[in-house]
């Protein structure tokens, strides 16, 4: 896009009142200089036009506030701004209420563990696992034609039971669920040693299934933490390699956390990954192993946004930190 169309996209939207956009504007904002305008000046104001930016470009907000950061260091801090908590549907609080005490409970139930199941893929991912597709870890057994003496429960079965249900699970209430599209419901056999090929029921949550749980349970979706902050794993990695200070961590850090914080290309493979970690010898050194630092953009998210993440996640240590990477 040449400047004269992200200025007339920017001009269409309603956040850009008031701003004046040209692309004389969006020039001087792309080579670091001055952009005329009082206005300009306001954090909330930069919040507003890079928030526009991600939109236009069709790029996370992250993306734009690193760039931003990399290449405006005297700017303010751009605020952006707040994302609307979405209200709570009347279609999904409509379904609820048509459901009986023991299909609530079921459909609780299968919900808990299919979060619990996606905390577990998203864990092992962190971890160097290789991705899983969702439609093979979000099918749940839900119960094994055959005794419990012989197979035990399942987990789900084990959410019932102390839930106070202690029927097999693979009845009326399932099919009631089914019927209404909160969930799907798949029938095969598994070889289990010793009992040979049992029938098997297995559930999925749909996402109007876990909509209406969410809903009627007041659970929100889980969105992260807000642009342009780091989750918890990955702000675990930059204190630790913040407070390795000039002797820097060995390549052992474990997992994919290297991939979305060093200078390149973000596992996703669509937008770059943050530039805030980088694989080099410590200063003065020019041979034996490489270790990693902070890069002027780490060291420039942690003076930022120390306050915020000290809030955010008030269980990580950063005594130090934001001392040793001025």
């Amino acid at each position: 896009m040449s400047t004269e169309e992200v200025a007339a996209v920017l001009r269409s939207k309603r956040g850009a009142r008031g701003l004046h956009i040209d692309a004389e504007k969006i020039r001087d904002l792309e080579r670091g200089r001055r952009v005329r305008g009082w206005a300009w000046g306001s954090p909330e104001t930069l919040g507003r036009v890079a928030r526009m930016l991600a939109q236009v470009y069709r790029i996370p907000d992250r993306v734009v506030m690193d760039a931003w950061r990399r290449s405006r260091t005297e700017d303010p801090l751009p605020l952006l701004p707040v994302r609307r908590a979405r209200q709570p549907s009347g279609k999904s609080l409509d379904a609820w209420s048509s459901l009986n005490d023991r299909q609530r409970t079921y459909l609780t139930c299968i919900f808990q563990q299919d979060q619990e199941t996606e905390e577990e893929q998203r864990h092992a991912r962190h971890l160097g696992a290789e991705r899983r597709p969702a439609n093979e870890w979000r099918r749940m057994t839900l119960a094994l034609s055959a005794s419990s003496d012989a197979v035990g429960y399942t987990r789900i079965q084990e959410r019932l039971r102390d839930a106070g249900v202690h029927d097999p699970g693979a009845g009326s209430s399932v099919a009631a669920l089914e019927r209404r599209g909160l969930i799907f419901v798949y029938r095969d056999r598994v070889y289990v040693d010793g009992l040979g090929d049992l029938p098997r029921t297995r559930v999925e949550m749909t996402r109007p299934g876990r909509a209406v749980v969410r809903t009627a349970l007041g659970v929100p979706r889980e969105m992260g933490p807000p642009a342009p902050l780091l989750s918890l794993w990955l702000w675990k990695i930059v204190v630790r390699v913040a407070g390795a200070g000039t002797q820097g961590v060995d390549g052992s850090l474990a997992g994919r956390g290297p991939h979305y914080l060093a200078v390149g290309q973000s596992p996703d493979g669509r937008s770059p990954s943050r530039g805030f970690i980088v694989l080099r010898h410590p200063d003065g050194v020019t041979h034996g192993p490489y270790r990693w630092f902070l890069t002027d953009s780490g060291q420039r998210h942690i003076a930022d946004h120390l306050d915020a993440y000290r809030s955010l996640y008030p269980g990580i240590g950063t005594e130090g930190v934001g001392e040793s990477s001025g």
